[in-house]
């Protein structure tokens, strides 16, 4: 009779134990599950640059090197095309940058030889003087025809290929003789401010000449 008591409070004691056991495996189940649906944050990885994308390196600059691109050269482009409307046709010949770079002084070469000069305002965009006829004689108009005849390059292709040569703006630009071969020959001021003068062959575009003034 006592072992018989004895069995039963084991069966009731166990039996009262199992809901706390299945509890506590629930909720240890529950914390599992909680921690795996939890993404660990992911890893910042450097930034990288991407073709086109612009620049953060406080320069202004579109191609992380500090020196200027092509669109700086947006304002020569609009001088020339607005010199040459002014005068009515021809082939710019010369362009620079005058009065500090406040404007430009553009010499446009009319099918006659002769020189037409016109001032444009820094944007390019409006004429400021001329167009004003310069003193030619034979010897100017027939140096102007070998120039013009010589130059399949415009002027604003010319420019186009100083900078590919030489990232900065063209500041200065004009057909040339260079030992006997038409040239198209320029400054053009880089990112620090250093400028280049440079020569090109003013039918194929090929490099003639590269060198740093110094002088400047």
């Amino acid at each position: 009779m006592q072992t018989t008591k004895h069995t039963t409070a084991r069966r009731v004691a166990l039996l009262t134990a199992l809901p706390l056991v299945g509890a506590l495996a629930l909720a240890g189940c529950a914390s599992d599950d909680d921690r795996d649906d939890t993404a660990a944050p992911a890893a910042s990885g450097p930034s990288v640059s991407t073709p086109g994308s612009s620049s953060t390196d406080g320069t202004g600059s579109t191609d992380g090197t500090g020196g200027s691109t092509a669109a700086d050269n947006d304002a020569l482009d609009a001088a020339a095309a607005t010199a040459r409307k002014a005068v009515g046709s021809g082939t710019v010949t010369s362009i620079e940058q005058e009065a500090g770079g406040t404007s430009w002084e553009v010499v446009v070469v009319t099918a006659d030889g002769n020189e037409q000069e016109v001032h444009v305002d820094a944007d390019g965009g409006r004429t400021t003087a001329g167009p004003t006829k310069e003193t030619s004689d034979a010897e100017d108009v027939a140096e102007n025809e070998r120039f013009v005849g010589a130059a399949d390059l415009s002027v604003t292709q010319a420019a186009s290929k100083l900078v590919e040569t030489v990232p900065g703006t063209v500041t200065e630009l004009g057909l040339d003789d260079h030992t006997g071969t038409v040239v198209w020959e320029g400054d053009v001021r880089d990112g620090s401010g250093t400028k280049h003068s440079i020569r090109i062959d003013a039918g194929s575009g090929a490099v003639v000449t590269n060198t740093v003034d110094t002088d400047d």
